[in-house]
């Protein structure tokens, strides 16, 4: 099912690592299951032979009846999530709880067959727990077949028993808890497990138990991290650290910046920015010319035009609503979901967009292809500076999925408005939702052409049915977008358009790739007046930093905005995100390499947005 995954094939070698590697990491899930029976079980009914003959087995039965049942259908779960998510279970589990559960599972029904896979999961299950359940029974028929002692003999071995548990226990469990070692240097774990050269392998090597504890693992660690044991000296200490004014008594007012240079002549009246679901700098890469050329056409012309400017970096996180709280309140990601704080329906974030460009002018819309409870995204964006906001469910053409409308309905929508109230100035923000599961538009009918990108010698790119899907709404999605500029700049000539993605980590590739091809973003600047001699040296920021760079660029001289960073215009030795960094050397985990005072400063960013988000604006 996915070999197309496995560029080079699948090697004996390979194979005989994954079941050596896997073996060893199950034994961890496998202990925990053995736990439970040998202590309510082989504990008491060695003590005990009452309880050893009459219940000890019954407990082991059930034991393997519940746990093959559970571990069945984690198994038949993982296909389908693999196949979206291109990972075993992982912190996507958690954050799919805030999603729209709804959609979730109109989706699973319509395109992952969860109605004819799940009766075939449960009875799947139920059959192998019942193999697990006979099989204990015979196991002990066959046990206490063996057993010849009588009372007196029982009670002469009773300490021999009591020993050899005691040694199977110590030397059982620290066999167990290394992972097939007895010491931590020897061990294998699921943050160590990763150990050949593909991601469908290094995943296979992880048993959905262990899966299921990289979930929780990783947001404990996400929750440690938001604790928030800063003092209000600290505090300040932070903010001077990262060029803040410490004179002030609020956060906002502390990275109050003033507009010196003035880059457009005239302010534009309509100021567009589009946010792409999933739309990633690798198809701009030269790795992936030829398909990716066209895949991307349109917004490859609007960046090589006199009037462009193409710029890479990072985005705020690895998913849709992380790049939404990102915008909206001007912070960094941080672990917390600001759309979900009670400060945010209090207090305006001054170094969000939808504040800094209403300060600045401009009336303005929030425009969302699905529907507004997603995430409470309608109330969220309202309460931080949008006017308006306009959801799938208000539009003339209904046509789409349980996720929203196609991209063409939301920017005819747009479209609409533009041509209702022009002449006013009007900021829309656009979120777009084609590119994403179900994948279900005709991408055909509209006009993808397949044989633009097959038959390629690209050995990154997947040439199965579904993944050309993917990249035909990959191309989808550029398309729709190109014309609704096309058509705007026909009737509104001096729009200045702003075109970058959410996150880029979902398309599965045929195998694993830098971070630069699987994590970065494209930021397109275009429309009258851009001028490419404003590019600097290093051709590289952060979403963080596009805030501020709008700001100045719609300005006028001695207009004031806020931001913790400074834009893109400004010289920066390096920006981050939640996973990575990135300087003029390239993509580096976050984890890896940073200096000590790079350390402080990414530190000092992400206490100060915590503290805004979880205490508010007030530095004491």
């Amino acid at each position: 099912m996915f070999k197309n995954q496995l560029v080079d094939g699948l090697h004996l070698v390979d194979l005989a690592a994954v079941l050596w590697y896997g073996l060893r990491l199950s034994l961890k899930t496998s202990g925990i299951v053995l736990l439970v029976s040998f202590l309510l079980a082989t504990v008491i009914g060695t003590i005990s032979s009452y309880w050893f003959n009459n219940i000890s087995y019954r407990i082991r039965q059930w034991v393997a009846y519940i746990s093959t049942f559970i571990f069945t259908l984690l198994f038949c779960i993982r296909i389908p999530y693999y196949s979206i998510f291109n990972s075993s279970f992982n912190l996507m589990l958690v954050n799919g709880a805030n999603d729209d559960l709804s959609a979730i599972l109109d989706t699973a029904i319509e395109s992952y067959g969860l109605l004819w896979r799940f009766p075939i999961a449960i009875l799947l299950g139920v059959g192998l727990a019942y193999i697990a359940w006979l099989f204990i029974r015979k196991q002990y028929k066959w046990l206490n077949s063996l057993i010849i002692f009588n009372e007196r003999e029982l009670k002469r071995f009773f300490y021999v028993k009591i020993l050899a548990c005691f040694i199977l226990v110590v030397g059982g469990a620290v066999f167990l808890r290394y992972g097939g070692a007895f010491s931590y240097s020897g061990s294998i774990n699921w943050e160590s497990a990763s150990r050949l050269h593909s991601n469908l392998l290094n995943e296979a090597i992880l048993d959905d138990g262990q899966a299921l504890y990289r979930v929780y693992s990783s947001q404990n660690r996400l929750k440690k991290a938001r604790t928030l044991t800063a003092t209000p000296a600290e505090l300040k200490e932070m903010i001077q650290l990262v060029d803040g004014n410490i004179s002030e008594t609020t956060i906002d007012e502390s990275f109050k910046r003033t507009i010196k240079n003035s880059y457009l002549k005239e302010q534009p009246k309509s100021v567009i920015f589009i946010l792409g679901e999933s739309y990633g700098l690798w198809p701009f890469l030269d790795t992936f010319k030829g398909p990716g050329n066209y895949l991307v056409q349109e917004a490859e012309s609007l960046a090589r035009s006199p009037r462009g400017i193409l710029l890479e970096g990072l985005a705020f996180g690895a998913g849709t609503m992380g790049a939404v709280n990102g915008y909206v309140t001007g912070l960094p990601d941080t672990g917390l979901y600001p759309n979900y704080e009670k400060t945010s329906y209090n207090q305006i974030y001054a170094m969000g967009i939808g504040n800094m460009m209403k300060q600045l002018g401009y009336k303005t819309v929030f425009w969302y292809g699905g529907f507004g409870a997603w995430q409470d995204i309608r109330k969220f964006t309202l309460a931080q500076g949008f006017d308006e906001f306009h959801e799938s469910s208000s539009f003339k053409n209904q046509q789409g999925n349980a996720w929203g409308v196609p991209d063409k309905v939301l920017f005819q929508e747009v479209e609409s408005y533009m041509q209702q109230y022009k002449g006013e100035k009007v900021f829309h923000f656009i979120l777009t939702t084609s590119n994403h599961p179900p994948y279900d538009i005709d991408v055909k009918h509209e006009g993808f052409n397949l044989s633009k990108v097959t038959n390629h010698q690209i050995s990154e790119l997947p040439q199965d049915d579904k993944r050309i899907n993917e990249l035909g709404h990959i191309w989808y999605a550029d398309h729709v977008m190109g014309e609704f500029v096309k058509r705007t700049e026909e009737h509104n000539p001096d729009t200045l358009f702003i075109i970058t993605g959410d996150h880029s980590e979902r398309f599965t590739f045929n195998k694993e790739v830098d971070f630069r091809t699987a994590s970065a973003i494209p930021i397109i600047l275009y429309g009258k007046g851009i001028d490419h001699n404003w590019l600097l040296p290093q051709p590289y920021t952060s979403a963080l930093q596009l805030i501020p760079t709008i700001a100045t660029l719609v300005g006028k001289s001695g207009d004031v905005y806020y931001s913790l960073l400074p834009s893109m215009f400004e010289p920066t030795s390096f920006v981050f995100n939640y996973n990575l960094w990135l300087d003029k050397e390239g993509y580096h985990k976050l984890s890896d390499g940073l200096s000590n005072r790079q350390k402080k400063y990414v530190e000092a960013i992400k206490t100060i947005a915590m503290w805004r988000i979880i205490k508010g604006n007030s530095i004491e």
